[in-house]
């Protein structure tokens, strides 16, 4: 302890800001996923992670730690179809009483083939599948959100931009930014939804690339932010780069 005596002396820990919110992160286990959770459990919320891999999901509580491990509770479900989702949200709902935020991070990036390549196996992989879960998801849980809750989309740049040979990306990716301001317009208010749009992350599977692009932790820095603030409603947040978020994380906390 210093003995200076002009060095204030020492306070209690201030309350982390989510602390006894509940977050829901369904695709947690994914390389965006993981930064996802860790940032909402640095934040101080209990974090439920659904997914259909028992090993995925104990890699990502090895990967949490035991400190924030505490607070992670990994849940062996799918949300896939309209019948999982229902029965995720309701079981989310009897466990802990209620659901702050849900922040979705379902799908990933493919290319390799030209439109006129793709067959009916990656037509149902890569748009169908990926897209009914996040529709599946918000219908089950958007209805049951906490007033002041929210509702927080992660996609990409392709949802705007085509890019070659990742057409069924950039038309998933669209369906799902168009979701979001469809919520929007039912809502009217009723509850926050937003999105994050995303550039090339840095994560554990790409560890290297450009140092402009944000990492997966600082996508979840950008969606603890969202949360956290009541003024921002049906806002899609372009994050290409890291400059990008350090603008957009001062106007948020402003």
């Amino acid at each position: 302890m210093s003995s200076d005596p002009l060095s204030p002396a020492p306070q209690p820990d201030a309350p982390a800001p989510l602390d006894g919110k509940v977050v829901v992160v369904p695709g947690g286990t994914g390389n965006v996923g993981e930064g996802l959770v860790r940032a909402f459990l640095l934040a101080g919320a209990t974090v439920v992670v659904p997914g259909r891999s028992r090993e995925r999901l104990e890699s990502l509580a090895e990967l949490t730690g035991p400190r924030l491990g505490e607070r992670l509770v990994p849940l062996h479900a799918g949300y896939g179809t309209f019948a999982e989702a229902t029965e995720l949200a309701d079981r989310i709902a009897a466990d802990h009483g209620r659901v702050d935020h849900v922040v979705p991070s379902i799908g990933g990036w493919w290319q390799g083939k030209a439109l006129w390549q793709v067959g009916e196996a990656d037509w149902q992989r890569h748009f169908v599948a990926t897209t009914t879960a996040h529709f599946a998801v918000a219908r089950a849980f958007v209805p049951g959100l906490d007033a002041a809750g929210s509702y927080t989309l992660i996609t990409g740049f392709a949802a705007r931009e085509p890019y070659p040979q990742a057409g069924v990306i950039s038309m998933h990716a669209a369906a799902v930014l168009m979701m979001r301001e469809a919520l929007s317009a039912d809502l009217r208010g009723q509850r926050r939804v937003n999105n994050l749009l995303l550039g090339p992350v840095l994560s554990r599977s790409r560890p290297n690339g450009d140092p402009s692009w944000l990492t997966a932790d600082q996508v979840g820095e950008a969606a603890v932010a969202v949360a956290l603030a009541p003024a921002v409603q049906d806002e899609s947040i372009q994050l290409g780069t890291v400059q990008d978020l350090h603008r957009e994380l001062a106007r948020i906390r402003a």
